[in-house]
């Protein structure tokens, strides 16, 4: 037992080093990007050091996969240069039992991810993309999203119409049970509309089989006065795509609130293709991690001999950032709906480590 700590303890040091190496890089990388990209709209040093803090978690868990097999092939080849593997199947111990305590380390590495590092990088990338709006003078979305449907707002020629929906189709260009409240220009509701169905057509919306509300004056009832009207049209700047961008990316969704984002995406008409995939991609990260530590430990624990060793880390290097690429592909074309989300999200992992315990064993053990 003292043994397999011993790994653990080992393991989780590499981990920390190059987690801090990669993070620290990130961050520095993020800052000359931000600088570059956005110093023609007046952003200096430290506001894009500030974006970069906000932006780093993400990328660092998009980058969690490559962390974990960098710390595997820099333990494994302390292990090499100590000859500690060698001493350790030396004395009986084998070489897949041996590696058992760093796996299990990464696959609970995977768990602190998804538990601490998600949620994490879900609320900085909602305020990161809140401030780069505030520094760029970018104005705010036309449309928001919550549990009760859709709001869209609009500027007229007079004052501003706001649009609430309470669901959409998958292209965006049809609202169901809208309402539309039109406002003057210093702020006084003046007209309600109510149809059944709202059409998006190019600059203009057309409410059909709707009842119009007046309600300019205080003193008169609107229900008085209102009228019946089979179509209803007037200008609009809003677009299909605005209404599509409405609803929060995947990626600032944390995964305790997944499940309820995506019942009300699909109450709302869209597709929650992407959010299931994510969901599933997040908790099929364990198992991704566990195999990138394996594949470095079966390519760079199979000699002690350092002749040979420089090759071996090259090979496992390909072989793990093939395996990442794999699962980007993988959920790009889940996303697209060309595989299912079971394939999407669990065939890569799940290969990966078969993949992993088999050239382990074939190198080790056989």
């Amino acid at each position: 037992m003292t043994l397999y700590l011993y790994f653990a303890k080992r393991f989780f040091g590499a981990f920390v080093r190059v987690f801090a190496v990669l993070s620290l890089l990130i961050f520095v990388l993020e800052t000359l990007e931000n600088i570059r990209g956005l110093s023609k709209n007046g952003v200096d040093f430290a506001q894009s050091s500030i974006l970069a803090v906000f932006s780093t978690p993400a990328l660092v868990l998009q980058a969690m996969p490559i962390i974990v097999m960098l710390a595997g092939l820099t333990f494994c080849v302390g292990l090499a240069r100590s000859n500690e593997f060698v001493v350790t199947r030396a004395v009986g111990v084998a070489a897949l039992r041996a590696m058992m305590a760093p796996a299990l380390t990464a696959f609970a590495l995977g768990l602190a991810t998804i538990l601490f590092l998600n949620p994490l990088a879900a609320v900085f990338t909602t305020y990161h993309d809140e401030l780069r709006k505030e520094y760029t003078n970018v104005q705010r979305g036309a449309v928001s999203f919550g549990g009760d449907g859709f709001w869209l707002r609009q500027k007229d020629e007079v004052g501003h119409t706001v649009i609430h929906a309470q669901s959409a189709n998958s292209r965006g260009t049809s609202l169901r049970e809208a309402t539309a409240l039109r406002f003057d220009g210093n702020g006084q509701l003046v007209q309600r509309l109510f149809s059944r169905t709202a059409i998006l057509r190019q600059d203009e919306w057309v409410f059909t089989n709707g009842k119009k509300w007046s309600t300019g004056r205080r003193w008169v009832n609107p229900e008085q006065n209102a009228e019946q009207f089979e179509i209803l049209r007037f200008k609009t700047d809003i677009t299909p795509a605005q209404i599509l961008d409405g609803y929060p990316k995947p990626e600032t969704v944390a995964i305790w609130n997944k499940l309820e984002t995506i019942e009300a995406i699909g109450d709302a008409g869209f597709s929650t293709l992407p959010h299931r995939i994510h969901l599933n991609i997040e908790l099929a990260r364990p198992l991704m991690l566990m195999a990138m530590m394996i594949i470095g430990a079966a390519f760079t624990l199979q000699t002690a001999r350092m002749g040979n060793m420089g090759v071996s880390v090259f090979i496992a290097l390909i072989c793990g950032f093939s395996l990442y690429f794999l699962q980007n592909l993988a959920m790009t074309l889940g996303e697209a709906g060309e595989i299912p989300v079971f394939a999407a999200a669990w065939a890569p992992p799940l290969a990966a480590l078969l993949f992993a315990v088999g050239l382990f064993l074939r190198f080790e053990d056989g």
